[in-house]
């Protein structure tokens, strides 16, 4: 009978002056650590067969379960119902953010990524906030999903203590700048920037607007984010240039031969625009320049709100931008309009 040591698998531990066989079962727990069988006496006439039984048992193991790497992992929630539930832009969001884990981690067995592995991918990325945080956020929901499944070991978390970075938010563009395009040349630049200042909608909504939707003098809009359905009212300046603007095909910003195009062209035609003015703008501002509009018009929160589709936290922070010398000036003239006196 060879000794304990000489077998694979086998781990022997002394204690008190005995020696206790252990057979490494090649998993491990919830915890992360190696499961280990205890084996018969080595001297027991049974060990022999409990010790072929349980190296059989690995070795079926091996045989029908290869080692899950993370592209396998990310093709199965790629497939998964949780996935395909996402929001369309959503899952463009995050295939961009699993393309880049897959192609810096995807040969990698899922329980042996580590914090390093994940934190030097991220590193890869360099000063890009907005690709390492969502890169960060998917991987989370890729390792959370995956647990939930049984294909990743529960104490596995390569995602570790990298911290989010803070990000600059969309900045409202000048008026300056606004009131330039929205008298722009270029046809398609003046009639999506009135899109998107007047009816304060996301980019990927505006550009899938139909002129089925323009109803009289309202536009319906169904967010493809929060698949929230909205009735909004033209306003005069909108409703103005759609009236002057030919109906080239289905949706209303187009192609020159009709067919819809994409909110990427239409971002970079946006954003080609403001360049001239030396700033980097984009679409998204605009979103937060209509938000403000509003409510320097005097329009309550749920007024806003019930035209952005926005939350009232979301549109109570963008209140914040609010130009203050002219909220100052209206208040200081509300206040001498009113008794004069200055006294409770």
């Amino acid at each position: 009978m060879p000794k304990g040591d000489d077998l694979p698998h086998v781990k022997r531990v002394r204690s008190k002056g005995r020696d206790y066989y252990y057979f490494d079962t090649g998993t491990k727990n919830d915890h992360g650590k190696r499961i280990y069988n205890r084996l018969p006496d080595i001297k027991a006439p049974n060990f022999g067969d409990v010790y072929a039984a349980m190296k059989a048992g690995v070795t079926r193991r091996a045989e029908m379960l290869p080692v899950l790497t993370v592209a396998g992992l990310i093709r199965h929630y790629e497939r998964s119902p949780e996935f395909n539930r996402l929001s369309d832009s959503t899952q463009r969001t995050y295939g961009y953010a699993l393309r880049k884990i897959a192609d810096g981690l995807g040969a990698a067995p899922v329980d042996d990524v580590q914090p390093r592995d994940f934190a030097g991918l991220l590193a890869l990325m360099g000063d890009a906030a907005g690709s390492v945080n969502i890169t960060r956020r998917v991987m989370s929901a890729l390792y959370t999903w995956g647990k939930r499944k049984h294909h990743v070991a529960a104490a596995t978390d390569p995602v570790g203590a990298s911290e989010t970075i803070p990000m600059g938010s969309h900045e409202p563009w000048p008026q300056k700048i606004l009131d330039a395009a929205l008298a722009c040349e270029k046809e398609r630049v003046r009639l999506a920037v009135h899109l998107l200042y007047y009816t304060a909608q996301r980019i990927g909504d505006v550009c899938r607007m139909r002129w089925s939707d323009v109803q009289g003098d309202t536009i319906a809009v169904v967010q493809r984010k929060t698949s929230r359905a909205l009735t909004i009212k033209l306003h005069q300046n909108l409703a103005d240039i759609l009236a002057a603007t030919p109906k080239r095909g289905l949706t209303i910003l187009t192609q020159a031969d009709g067919r819809p195009v994409g909110d990427d062209a239409i971002r970079k035609e946006i954003q080609a625009f403001t360049s001239d003015y030396g700033v980097k703008l984009v679409p998204h501002g605009l979103r937060k320049n209509a938000v403000i509009a509003l409510l320097e018009a005097g329009c309550s929160v749920a007024e806003a709100a019930a035209v952005s589709g926005q939350s009232f936290p979301m549109v109570e922070y963008y209140a914040k931008q609010r130009d203050q010398k002219q909220l100052s000036s209206a208040a200081i003239l509300k206040w001498q309009n009113g008794t004069g006196t200055g006294k409770l």
